[in-house]
């Protein structure tokens, strides 16, 4: 009944991080989720999804828990952690950014053989972000491209919008021998998302009532 009792104060303290309640006690969660760790009763994907959510909190100190955390378990013990901490690098959340740090953790997770198609995508994506926006280095458009159609090809169908956006000329800048806009490739990449893109779907709807491609249409993320 104890052990009961600890797994049902853990999921109400889950509960009220999500719903960021500021009367949560996070500094309890997070040892009560590291002695679930060590007693062989939280799983490593479990951890890294814990870790994520305290990095997005907005709760006081929750940011700091969820970096201290994944260095707590050790990030190479599993693809997920390695994820969650590069992505808080590159975000500088719950500590100092280091971009370099950052995108050689998501290359690698790239070429682990182990690592699931889902981590794999959301590390081509994170990496094309860096190129899009120029984080941590310097922008290129054409790596951008290519790192987003891994990602396409890895399941995350969002990044068919991010592509639809680019032929619709805002990104702010085309790669070399690309004439932008061009609405039947931007029509093509939202199409390609399909349902599971449900940024692209309400993208591909506004062209093709107005049929107008580019900045003047709005150019939502």
């Amino acid at each position: 009944m104890a052990e009961v009792s600890w797994f049902n104060q853990i999921d109400r303290e889950w509960a009220a991080l999500t719903r960021h309640d500021p009367g949560l006690d996070i500094e309890k969660f997070y040892r009560h989720v590291l002695s679930a760790y060590k007693s062989g009763f939280a799983p490593l994907e479990s951890i890294a999804s814990t870790a994520n959510a305290l990095l997005v909190s907005a709760l006081p100190g929750a940011a700091y828990l969820g970096r201290k955390m994944l260095a707590q378990v050790g990030v190479d013990k599993h693809p997920a952690l390695r994820v969650t901490y590069a992505l808080s690098l590159l975000s500088g959340t719950g500590g100092e950014a280091d971009y370099a740090l950052g995108h050689r953790v998501l290359r690698d997770v790239l070429k682990d053989e182990h690592a699931p198609d889902k981590l794999k995508g959301l590390s081509a994506a994170a990496l094309g972000d860096s190129a899009r926006l120029g984080r941590g280095e310097e922008a290129d458009l054409e790596l951008a491209k290519a790192q987003y159609e891994i990602a396409f090809e890895l399941g995350m169908r969002d990044a068919a919008h991010t592509l639809g956006l680019y032929w619709e000329n805002c990104w702010g800048g085309a790669a070399p021998g690309d004439n932008l806009p061009n609405r039947p490739r931007a029509l093509q990449w939202y199409k390609r998302g399909g349902a599971a893109s449900q940024k692209g779907m309400a993208r591909l709807e506004a062209l093709s009532t107005n049929g107008v491609v580019g900045p003047a249409t709005g150019c939502a993320r």
